[in-house]
């Protein structure tokens, strides 16, 4: 039976954080991002961008754009995002060469919200909250402001990811 796409992506953020990461919260996307070979870049993105990811067959790393202007939190997750894409693309189908643009709209009432998307928000959603340390959190009662605090995540963030796992 094939596995459903939230299943994929949370499979490949366990494994990616298996091997990269060092336990510490919040988790150090750009260090993970660096283990995985993803260049990351700080720059001012056009008005309608906050992210990107491209890899050339050329290239050995992907280079992933973050919009400096964005919140902290917010570029966080987007990087968590653009990783995501990197591992979707070069682990799970064997691609060496894509690219993906995050738009400043994304996820406000856009149409088109693509399987690569949902794998690449599931992805950045368990990568910057492990499940092991939100049930940490959680058995010490922590609430989702809290732990969105705990994490350097918006707590809407927050919120999905606890809705998320209660869900499935």
């Amino acid at each position: 039976m094939a596995q459903l796409v939230w299943e994929q992506a949370r499979e490949a953020a366990k494994k990616v954080l298996d091997e990269s990461w060092d336990q510490r919260i919040p988790v150090n996307v750009e260090q993970i991002c660096r283990a995985c070979g993803v260049t990351t870049y700080k720059c001012v993105m056009p008005d309608d961008l906050s992210g990107m990811i491209v890899k050339r067959a050329s290239e050995r790393d992907a280079k992933a754009f973050i919009d400096k202007e964005e919140p902290s939190v917010r570029r966080r997750f987007i990087l968590a995002h653009e990783l995501g894409h990197f591992i979707e693309r070069t682990v799970i189908a064997k691609d060496d060469e894509y690219g993906f643009e995050e738009s400043r709209m994304y996820g406000r009432g856009e149409k088109d919200y693509f399987p690569h998307e949902f794998f690449a928000d599931e992805f950045a959603g368990a990568i910057l909250m492990p499940e092991s340390k939100i049930e940490e959190f959680r058995s010490t009662g922590k609430d989702p402001a809290t732990m969105a605090q705990l994490f350097d995540v918006p707590v809407s963030a927050m919120r999905m990811r606890l809705d998320n796992l209660r869900r499935r």
